[in-house]
């Protein structure tokens, strides 16, 4: 199973790439269409290891970067704070296992509100540097602020969708090793 981990991991990275590019304004709920791919992300990097946070933001910022008509630059460094909290709270917790569930819950729906806003940020300094300017004022109240309750919201959902697979097939590979011995 090992050996088929890296190609499911990405084949559903691009097809998640893919969805987001095509409908991100199709199921708009307060004004904005929910980030999936900025969601998915977060979620990964509080359940999984850092390493493949780390490369799923890499490739999810070059993929949204030429799917999304954005600068593959800009998309991944609005994605690198989610490798830097990855790495933070990994190093900070000996064991995924030790924290109780509803702290790592907590833990990924303020990742992705921080995450949320730092995107925000770095794609309208762009915008802002690269035409006439931003209307912030219409940018915080609509985008911003639409874009982070539904984020958080969808987010607070899309993280069981990645915990329980995860930590199941985990759990399963642990033991089965324990057995062997």
């Amino acid at each position: 199973m090992a050996i088929l981990r890296w190609p499911l991991l990405l084949g559903g990275l691009f097809l998640l790439v893919i969805f987001q590019t095509s409908t991100s304004g199709a199921f708009a709920i307060f004004g904005v269409g929910p980030h999936l791919v900025l969601i998915m992300l977060c979620c990964w990097a509080i359940v999984r290891p850092p390493i493949e946070t780390l490369t799923l933001i890499l490739l999810a910022g070059v993929g949204l970067g030429l799917l999304a008509y954005q600068g593959m630059a800009e998309s991944v460094a609005a994605l690198a704070p989610i490798g830097f909290a990855a790495l933070t709270w990994s190093s900070a917790s000996a064991s995924a296992r030790s924290r109780p569930v509803a702290i790592e819950w907590a833990q990924t729906i303020l990742l992705i509100g921080v995450a949320t806003l730092l995107h925000f940020t770095a794609h309208a300094i762009s915008v802002e540097l690269s035409t006439s300017g931003v209307n912030w004022l219409a940018a915080l109240r609509t985008v911003m602020l639409g874009g982070l309750l539904e984020n958080v919201l969808v987010g607070a959902v899309v993280y069981w969708f990645v915990r329980i697979p995860t930590t199941a097939a985990a759990s399963l590979g642990s033991s089965s090793r324990l057995a062997s011995y």
